[in-house]
């Protein structure tokens, strides 16, 4: 029998946060797919790993840093919704809170638009891979390129590991210089 508790069900051998629900699928999980030592796909899942961690910890950030200027200025409301904001109306707020801040010096402004634009393309590359993946690719093009994916028009695109990488790398370089601002 389930207990309802904000929202959320409980059953009655689980915590209120629901870590046996997580810790259970966790084993089931490992149960049905073993991991095997060495496989050739281990950095191709890693990549795809980090690139999803990334855009998380810069949302995450990113409310947080907002949630700061908005009580450095004195605002009381709170930083979060009832439902998650996307990330152009997170940027439009910073840029919102940051031109009330310094008038004068766009200089931060210009920053914001270029992050964002970067941003922008890396969402798209993010969607891509995230939306598109089809998996690795053949044995034969494994160094050259190691997964594919398709895009909103089904057109398959192959993408290398180094690609993955350089953008993982790009998102944490536009996650601290929205940081710094």
């Amino acid at each position: 029998m389930l207990d309802f508790n904000d929202y959320s069900a409980v059953g009655p051998r689980e915590d209120e946060d629901g870590r046996g629900i997580m810790n259970n699928m966790a084993k089931r999980f490992a149960k049905q797919y073993p991991a095997v030592e060495g496989e050739a796909h281990d950095p191709l899942l890693c990549g795809i790993g980090r690139l999803i961690v990334a855009w998380g910890m810069l949302e995450v950030q990113l409310e947080q840093k907002i949630g700061q200027l908005r009580r450095a200025a004195g605002e009381v409301r709170s930083a979060t919704s009832r439902t998650k904001p996307t990330m152009a109306k997170m940027l439009s707020e910073l840029r919102a809170i940051v031109s009330m801040r310094c008038r004068r010096d766009n200089v931060q402004l210009v920053e914001i638009a270029e992050v964002e634009r970067t941003i922008q393309q890396i969402d798209k590359f993010r969607t891509l891979v995230v939306q598109g993946f089809q998996g690795p690719a053949d044995n034969g093009h494994l160094e050259d390129h190691p997964f594919l994916c398709r895009d909103a028009k089904n057109n398959v695109i192959s993408i290398s590991l180094d690609e993955l990488i350089g953008e993982v790398s790009r998102l944490d370089a536009c996650r601290e210089r929205l940081l710094a601002l």
